[in-house]
Parts: C-alpha cells; sequence; structure tokens
C-alpha cells in the first residue's frame, strides 16, 4: 500500500537548505585559512627585505668605515714621513751652510726647513731651544696632513686633518751632523697656537703696506689694529728696510705668555694672492 507523505511533515531545515549551510560553513574555514597564510608569506617577504636591508646598511658603515680609518692610517704614515724629510733637508742645509751649532743663522735654518714642508713658510710658531751643555739644538713644531672621509650612505666627503706634535733634534757628531725625531704630546705644540694666531693675523695687516718706503711708525699703527682685535695679542715692530719693491719687517710677536721673532716681507709688486711672507726667525734678530 503506497505511503503518501506531506511536504510539511519533513523535518524543516533538512535536505537541500542544509547541504547549503555545510557548504558554506566549508568555504568560510577554507578563505580563512588562505588569508592566514597569505598574511604569513606578506609577513616572511617583509622580514626578509628589512633583514637584506639592516645586513647592508650594517655593510656598507662597516667598509666606509674600514676606508675611512685606512686613510687616516695613510696620513699619519705621511705626517712621519714629512717630519723625517725635514729632518734631512735640515740637516743638508746645516752642513752646507757651516754654521755654528747654536748660533743665530743655525737657528734660522731650522726654523725655516724644520718644519712642515706643506706649509710653505708658514706663521706656525715652533718651540726652539737649545742646550749649550750638549750642543743639542731642538725644535717642537706640528706637521700635518689631511685625508678624506666618506660618508657611508648620503651625504658630501669631508677632509679632516692628522696632525701630530714632533720634535726634530740636531747635534754636532763624528763625521758631520746628527738628528733624530721624536714624538711629543699636542700640549707641547698647542701651547704655542697663539703665537701662530697673531702672527696670522699681523701678515693680514701688513697687507695694507702698499709703498716700499713705510716707516716703523706707520707699521706699529697697522699692527696696533691688529693687536687690538685680540687683548692677548702684541707687536714690538724692531726694525723696517725696504727696498725697490719689498718692505722687511722684523717683530717680536707676544701672546698668551709666549714670544716668537718674525720676519715678515711684504712684495708690494706682487701680483701673487698671497704678497705678504712670514717665517719665524732666532731671537738674536730680535735684540736691540
Amino acid at each position: 500500500m503506497p505511503l503518501f507523505v506531506r511536504e510539511s511533515a519533513l523535518p524543516k531545515g533538512r535536505g537541500t537548505n542544509a547541504c547549503a549551510g555545510v557548504t558554506d560553513q566549508n568555504l568560510t574555514g577554507r578563505g580563512a585559512r588562505v588569508v592566514t597564510g597569505g598574511c604569513l608569506a606578506v609577513l616572511v617577504v617583509l622580514v626578509l627585505v628589512l633583514g637584506t636591508g639592516l645586513a647592508w646598511t650594517a655593510y656598507a658603515f662597516h667598509r666606509v668605515g674600514e676606508g675611512n680609518a685606512d686613510r687616516r692610517t695613510q696620513a699619519r704614515a705621511a705626517v712621519e714621513r714629512q717630519a723625517r724629510q725635514a729632518v734631512s733637508a735640515t740637516v743638508r742645509a746645516l752642513t752646507a751652510a757651516r754654521t755654528a751649532a747654536g748660533g743665530a743663522a743655525a737657528q734660522d735654518i731650522v726654523l725655516r726647513d724644520a718644519g712642515d714642508p706643506d706649509s710653505g713658510g708658514s706663521a706656525v710658531a715652533p718651540d726652539l731651544v737649545y742646550d749649550r751643555s750638549t750642543g743639542r739644538l731642538t725644535v717642537v713644531t706640528p706637521f700635518s696632513g689631511g685625508y678624506e672621509v666618506r660618508p657611508a650612505l648620503w651625504g658630501a666627503v669631508r677632509t679632516e686633518s692628522e696632525t701630530r706634535c714632533q720634535a726634530l733634534a740636531f747635534r754636532r757628531g763624528t763625521g758631520g751632523r746628527r738628528a733624530d725625531v721624536t714624538a711629543r704630546p699636542e700640549a707641547e705644540c698647542a701651547r704655542r697656537q697663539p703665537v701662530t694666531g697673531a702672527a696670522q693675523s699681523a701678515q693680514e695687516a701688513l697687507r695694507a703696506l702698499v709703498r716700499p718706503g713705510a716707516t716703523r711708525s706707520e707699521v706699529r699703527q697697522l699692527l696696533a689694529s691688529a693687536g687690538s682685535a685680540s687683548d692677548a695679542y702684541a707687536y714690538d715692530v724692531i726694525r723696517v728696510t725696504g727696498q725697490v719693491t719689498d718692505i722687511t719687517v722684523t717683530v717680536l710677536v707676544y701672546a698668551s705668555g709666549q714670544q716668537q721673532c718674525y720676519r715678515f716681507v711684504r712684495h708690494t709688486g706682487s701680483r701673487d694672492s698671497d704678497p705678504v711672507t712670514v717665517l719665524p726667525v732666532a731671537g738674536a734678530h730680535c735684540e736691540g
């Protein structure tokens, strides 16, 4: 006997609609897993990119730092080489001149030649000492050399200076002159820096001399203006001599308890950018 079941007798929520609900739940779970996996992949890529960037940056800093350190070492070696070259040049000049061990002529040669060869007759005030008991003439002066400092990532290349304070000692020995070079604390050279600054100010002021017939009074007035710019500077004009195109001025320069005799030459007929040359000379030139 056939059975007839009414549609209303079937359980609600069953059949086709129930299968559709199960399918939606499955798709939602799979989608979540796909999204989660995609996020993880993106995070892994980001970590790799950032890690690579940081590693490259660290390598760049390391490499550039090593290069800057190497250039500084080379500059330091160049400074020491300059000191040795200055010693050799001074010994040759002293030997050729046959001067007395500690006389003014020998001191002039040492002050002229036993300095930084790159300064080209600068206003640097070396510390010169003559020991009569040993016959040793010692000059303490700075030597310097420049080197490049390059940036790791961006920025301009700058130049820094490597400076070393050196003592150059000269004496008579068997068979001729003897010399040696020793390092000194930076403070021994730094204490002479105010005198160097005063000499540079005088060099600038003496550019105003335009005629060879300048008098001591005119030179004093020019240097007075340079001295007024700093209470630590003072000048004693010893003599002024003029030639056709040159004016030679001998000045005892004072600064911060230090003093040094200088010879300034104003080249009135010079077309060079620096018409005033300056050189430290023996103290005997500033006596009397």
